[in-house]
């Protein structure tokens, strides 16, 4: 019985630790698709509206890549809110002097 129980306990491990880094895995391959389509997702957002929102996270792309295309499409961080590396908020204004 106890060897039973025990079997039981490094089998659920196992399954935990497997379903652990599956999802590790899927997580890292959801952000370099979206890095990869970065350029088509920031026109698509950044397409002349005055305020734009983006909601960010581990399958999104990079705060970074995200705030560097604003700039390039002429927009400014007008606030930002949560944590850069997991989820974030980031709402952007039109700069005034951009076409």
């Amino acid at each position: 019985m106890l060897i039973a129980l025990l079997l039981f306990g490094l089998l659920g491990l196992a399954a935990f630790g497997v379903f652990g880094f599956w999802t590790l895995f899927r997580l890292e391959s959801d952000q370099k698709k979206a890095e990869a389509n970065a350029e088509e997702s920031l026109n698509a957002l950044f397409d002349g509206t005055p305020d734009v929102t983006f909601s960010g996270g581990w399958r999104s792309m990079k705060y970074e890549t995200v705030i560097v295309g604003a700039k390039k499409r002429g927009y400014k961080l007008a606030h930002q809110a949560g944590d850069p590396k997991r989820t974030f908020t980031l709402m952007f204004e039109k700069a005034p002097d951009a076409a």
